[in-house]
């Protein structure tokens, strides 16, 4: 009789040798795909490149702990269900790492029958997220369409606008009062800003369908991060902020797409300039540890309001005061989070109102 087959791939993590093969023995014949490490470091590298649905984490591991390793396979992959294996701690240790993320526990000695009935579940709470998620997604999807199909449809109308309005500076000539040509540089203005829109739009849609970024490779940060420096000095001169840099000459390779990577900086240098006053300072800063490339962007500008930070990476949101006016789409920091989420890479801020912002990216090495 054949062996029946499971859907998803189980890694087990743990130190123990007789644990490993216990597990891979039990769950193989059933049909499970196993893979086993007895290394923290080469766990999350494992996870980072087979992508298992389940995995099973010893709390107790030489070097690197299991709680490190939950915290940062929870941040790295999406909908990975962790299950803690615990022999050497009680039950507050189990809980603890429920707390940080775990779906659940497998206190030692276990057996078969127990691993088998914790792995049925936790691949089943796998593909209820899963499934979460993808309802989700129709749901934007519909919206996105929505609006990329009035955004294409805009475009026309505002090339015939824009030459209109052109047309009649040429054929008035100078006889057109100062008041005119305010009511007209006005409508230029805001047509730039509908045209923004619709690109800013555009290139969000094209990162989701995946044509936007076309091509990653083995990248240099730091190349990036200086392309972007360039970019935005002259206008930080302009607006009399002082802009800073500390980036290291051997930070370590990771893989993306450049070009867009360099637009990410751009934007978020750029939102500095926004809201940091003249005589401010912006510093951008980069560095790494044994799992990520990271970089920083601060300023000492005004800072963003705590209970306005959940919201910022939203379409159309913008952190502004009564009465004031700002330029743009409200989609560049959308741009940033969802270009950093295409490279498997986060994105964070902090925040403090009157005491400036930082921005922090991370990629994986």
């Amino acid at each position: 009789m054949s062996r029946e087959t499971k859907e998803g791939l189980v890694l087990i993590i743990d130190d123990e040798e007789t644990i490993r093969d216990g597990c891979r023995q039990a769950l193989e014949k059933s049909g499970y795909v196993v893979m086993t490490t007895e290394d923290g470091t080469e766990g999350i590298k494992i996870a980072r490149e087979k992508r298992p649905e389940l995995v099973f984490v010893d709390l107790n591991l030489p070097g690197m702990s299991g709680l490190e390793v939950i915290d940062i396979l929870l941040e790295d992959i999406p909908h990975i269900v962790l299950v803690v294996i615990t022999g050497y701690a009680s039950i507050v240790s189990a809980v603890e790492s429920m707390k940080r993320g775990a779906y659940d526990y497998l206190p030692k000695p276990f057996t078969p029958d127990q691993l088998r009935a914790v792995t049925k579940r936790g691949l089943e709470h796998h593909n209820l997220k899963i499934e979460a998620e993808m309802l989700r997604d129709a749901q934007e999807k519909m919206t996105k369409d929505f609006i990329t199909f009035v955004s294409h449809e805009m475009r026309s109308p505002l090339v015939a606008v824009q030459q209109s309005i052109e047309a009649l500076k040429v054929l008035a000539g100078d006889c057109l009062s100062d008041e005119a040509n305010d009511i007209i540089g006005r409508c230029e203005k805001r047509i730039r800003n509908l045209e923004d829109l619709v690109e800013h739009w555009l290139d969000i849609r094209q990162i989701e369908e995946g044509t936007l970024i076309r091509e990653k490779g083995i990248l240099d940060l730091s190349t990036v991060i200086m392309r972007s420096i360039e970019d935005m000095e002259p206008l930080c001169e302009k607006r009399e902020i002082t802009l800073v840099r500390d980036i290291p000459k051997d930070l370590p390779m990771i893989t993306g797409d450049g070009e867009s990577l360099v637009r990410v900086f751009v934007n978020i240098i750029g939102n500095a300039t926004k809201y940091t006053p003249a005589g401010g300072r912006i510093s951008v800063h980069a560095g790494y540890d044994d799992h990520y490339v990271s970089a920083t962007v601060s300023d000492t500008g005004r800072g963003i309001p705590k209970d306005k930070i959940p919201f910022i990476f939203e379409p159309f949101y913008r952190v502004k005061e009564k009465g004031e006016q700002l330029e743009g789409s409200g989609l560049g920091l959308t741009f940033c989070k969802r270009i950093m989420d295409a490279h498997n890479a986060k994105i964070a801020v902090l925040s403090e109102e009157g005491g400036g912002t930082t921005f922090t990216l991370r990629f994986p090495r």
